[in-house]
């Protein structure tokens, strides 16, 4: 998929991600007087609604991002594994994704009681706009420098990587709804967060911590590829002046 294309979708989808959310409220409003429920049952419609509802945009954003994604990084010459760690980036932040202007109780039933910073979902629309800007080698783009590209690399890995820890409540509910009950999800919901951390004397850096110094590498690096590429393209040749004959 070429730069620009990709750079229309990816807004045009995000547009209406936003767009939806922010209307969210209206349509959990609009859908309790559409079905005329009783005020004992409005509630549960609510519930039902918004948890459902919130569900299927995300995955149709979530699968159409990705899938644009896909093409763009096969387009311009990126490995594959920048898909997955989209993937992960988004999966990461699904407790702003799901109760972000939701149903009050669609976060009870999720176990989401409280949400901060989506910090991963920041890494992954950088990585959009980076994709967005940057002349790959379909476009005869340059070669990003290799020590901004590699700390680009190692930041991308190391907050997938994350990722998947903060995601370990979400395949545990799932295996339980698939039937392998190996542990009761609600005892390993605030793990991430409450018990993964490192102590540095008197200091602990917990996962958030360690997201955020990573975001700051990340977009870092993106953004010295960015400018590299842009003098590059922006340097004229000396012209050569011919030496007067005396």
């Amino acid at each position: 998929m070429p730069r620009r294309r990709f750079a229309t979708y990816t807004s045009m989808l995000t547009a209406a991600m936003v767009a939806f959310i922010l209307g969210f409220p209206f349509l959990l409003v609009a859908f309790a007087r559409a079905t005329h429920c009783a005020p004992d049952t409005c509630g549960a419609v609510g519930l039902v609604f918004g948890l459902y509802g919130r569900m299927l945009s995300v995955l149709i954003y979530g699968t159409a991002m990705l899938t644009v994604i896909s093409a763009r990084c096969r387009r311009a010459g990126l490995s594959s594994w920048w898909v997955v760690a989209s993937l992960f980036w988004l999966l990461a932040a699904r407790d702003v994704l799901m109760t972000g202007l939701n149903s009050w109780a669609v976060g009870f039933s999720l176990g989401i009681l409280s949400f901060q910073w989506p910090i991963t979902l920041i890494f992954f629309f950088a990585f959009v706009t980076f994709l967005s800007l940057w002349k790959g080698s379909d476009e005869n783009g340059s070669e990003p420098p290799r020590r901004s590209w590699k700390m680009a690399h190692v930041s991308a890995a190391l907050s997938a990587i994350i990722g998947v820890v903060m995601c370990i409540p979400l395949f545990v509910t799932l295996a339980w709804i698939g039937g392998l009950r190996l542990i009761s999800p609600q005892s390993i919901t605030m793990f991430p967060q409450h018990y993964l951390y490192v102590r540095i004397g008197t200091h602990f850096m917990t996962l958030t911590t360690a997201l955020w110094l990573l975001l700051l590498v990340f977009a870092g690096a993106l953004r010295h590829i960015l400018v590299s590429q842009r003098r590059e393209s922006l340097e004229v040749p000396p012209t050569r002046f011919s030496r007067p004959v005396s």
